[in-house]
């Protein structure tokens, strides 16, 4: 009987380390205004949740501490790696908004960004705060802690295994976000384009013009009203990044599961 509960015990210490490694990474759980015990009080409570379901038997600290911190490890792993995704598919926001601003010329200008805990470009931490107010209003939240609930059923406890194209699996990750970054930022980079374009034209026709003084103003015109126009799209664009967040966790989940 003792033997039993201790397991239990030992099992929910094993599940804590996944969840708090996933709340300590993850978007918007891991912002730094959220207090300490107040992440921590979240990872416990779920693994309150969690630990019935599962029935494992989880080598103890004392006869195999060996074991025992590897199985830490591993789940501490699991917990960084998902959380590390989700916060990777955040960034597709803050690298649009880096290319847009270094077209139209605010790459001066940087703002501290809580997701992150570091300085962002100004565009970039516009669009994560509205990107995150939407993740909040469709419950991301919910489905972030979801997601690394039901990750037991694809990942057991001591079944991690990195299979040998860990490497390409990030890489085509990373360069879908980038493709996403991309593809939102293009209409204000090619309005960019097309007003340097224009200015060099005028440049060479009109030699008294100084472009620097004319382009730098005209160009921010240029920039804010593309900006403007593409506002309405975000919604679409941001439900595209959900509907990414969560379809690529589920298939990572997978692929780490084997």
């Amino acid at each position: 009987m003792i033997a039993y509960a201790l397991n239990h015990v030992y099992l929910f210490l094993v599940i804590l380390s996944r969840l708090l490694a996933f709340v300590a990474t993850s978007p918007v759980l891991s912002i730094r205004i959220w207090p300490a015990w107040g992440k921590i009080g979240l990872a416990a409570v779920t693994a309150m949740l969690v630990e019935p379901t599962l029935s494992a038997h989880v080598a103890s600290p004392y006869t195999n501490p060996g074991e025992f911190v590897v199985l830490l490890l591993e789940e501490t792993s699991v917990g960084i790696f998902m959380g590390f995704f989700a916060n990777m598919i955040f960034t597709a926001m803050l690298w649009a908004g880096q290319m847009f601003d270094l077209e139209i010329g605010f790459s001066v200008v940087s703002e501290f960004d809580p997701q992150t805990g570091q300085n962002s470009s100004l565009t970039g931490n516009f669009l994560s705060i509205l990107f995150t107010l939407y993740f909040l209003g469709v419950n991301g939240l919910d489905g972030l802690m979801l997601a690394v609930m039901s990750s037991y059923k694809f990942i057991p406890v001591g079944s991690l295994h990195f299979p040998s194209d860990t490497w390409q699996f990030l890489s085509h990750t990373i360069a879908l976000v980038m493709t996403f970054a991309l593809e939102f930022s293009a209409p204000l980079l090619i309005a960019m384009l097309l007003s340097d374009i224009t200015f060099a034209l005028l440049s060479r026709a009109v030699p008294q013009m100084n472009v620097f003084v004319v382009g730098l103003p005209a160009k921010l015109f240029v920039g804010l009203t593309m900006f403007v126009v593409v506002m309405p799209g975000l919604v679409y664009l941001f439900g595209q990044l959900f509907q990414m967040l969560f379809s690529h966790m589920d298939t990572m989940m997978k692929w780490l599961g084997g």
